[in-house]
């Protein structure tokens, strides 16, 4: 069994088929197939199915999986980690982000960062969550804040925070109808027009499940993927949307938007730090964890963001960018 018939095992998993997995670890596909023929002779079972879309796991194959894809991980960290030991941080990191956080911290993360690491170039994308976790999971980007509704075994992922969700539409429309100045219970939210982004869309996945906890039905007029056609419909009239607070907080301040947070109960969204388990996790990804970190913080602290940092959750986690 040789390290690069493994490698190839995983691309063929990564990938979907044996012709992508070919380009991705460039090889011809008739020399990547025979490897992984040889491959499965020497273990004595098939490891794939293929069909003509290209190829997916058998049983043994994925209890294969999950033996190799730890190994080659830490063989892959242990170089990085021996090559970063004495080494000023550099190269290039690729971050993902959602526009609640890109809005809040994006600019403010750039600045302080590259100012400390000046030999790393930073790389920021902006993205709804369903993209930046298939981007991150094809190792297209090093790293993402990402929310907690899906896992996957190219992804890990380190809690980060808590955000709060809010109401947000018209400001004579929000007015009229919540009694609170500051509140709004989300029981309420099963009577209105609603326009809230897709299903591809963490913070609809989240929404969705909290709803049927909740045993509430809403009135989904419209799904809208684009934040600022979002906007502009929800200033035209045609209905309520729910958002975190670091989308919301630029536009508080026009006299057209209202806001109210939704309680009783609070709808909260969970953000993670996630790095790509195709790629190894360099020094300079750590130190941007760090900073990804002390930033939220600090827009906690200002108001950026509206949530919280729950200790237990933290502390229960072996957090690279502690």
């Amino acid at each position: 069994m040789e390290l690069r018939q493994l490698e190839y095992f995983l691309a063929v998993i990564e990938s979907g088929s044996f012709s992508k997995a070919a380009t991705l670890v460039g090889v011809a596909q008739p020399a990547l197939s025979r490897q992984m023929r040889q491959l499965e002779d020497e273990l004595s079972t098939q490891l794939f199915y293929r069909h003509g879309r290209g190829a997916r796991l058998t049983r043994e194959g994925e209890q294969f999986q999950a033996v190799v894809a730890p190994i080659l991980r830490d063989l892959t960290q242990a170089k990085s980690d021996l090559r970063d030991a004495s080494a000023i941080p550099a190269g290039e990191i690729s971050v993902g982000m959602p526009p609640s956080f890109s809005e809040a911290i994006g600019a403010e993360l750039v600045t302080q960062f590259s100012a400390q690491f000046p030999h790393v170039k930073l790389h920021l994308v902006d993205g709804l969550s369903g993209f930046i976790n298939e981007w991150l999971a094809s190792g297209r980007i090093d790293m993402a804040v990402i929310n907690n509704a899906r896992r996957s075994p190219y992804i890990r992922m380190d809690y980060l925070m808590t955000m709060d969700l809010f109401l947000f539409g018209r400001r004579r429309e929000v007015d009229a109808l919540a009694q609170d100045a500051a509140s709004f219970p989300t029981a309420g939210l099963s009577g209105i027009p609603l326009l809230l982004v897709g299903q591809n869309h963490g913070l609809r996945r989240a929404l969705d499940a909290a709803c049927r906890r909740l045993s509430l039905d809403l009135d989904i007029r419209v799904e809208v993927d684009a934040l600022s056609a979002l906007k502009k419909l929800i200033l035209a009239g045609h209905g309520f949307t729910i958002l975190p607070y670091g989308v919301i907080k630029p536009d508080l301040d026009k006299a057209e938007f209202g806001v109210r947070r939704l309680v009783d109960p609070g709808l909260r969204q969970d953000f993670m730090l996630a790095f790509s388990l195709q790629r190894p996790t360099t020094r300079a990804m750590r130190e941007l964890a760090r900073t990804i970190r002390d930033e939220t913080r600090r827009a906690l602290a200002d108001g950026r963001l509206s949530g919280k940092i729950d200790a237990a959750e933290a502390d229960s986690l072996d957090l690279i960018g502690a």
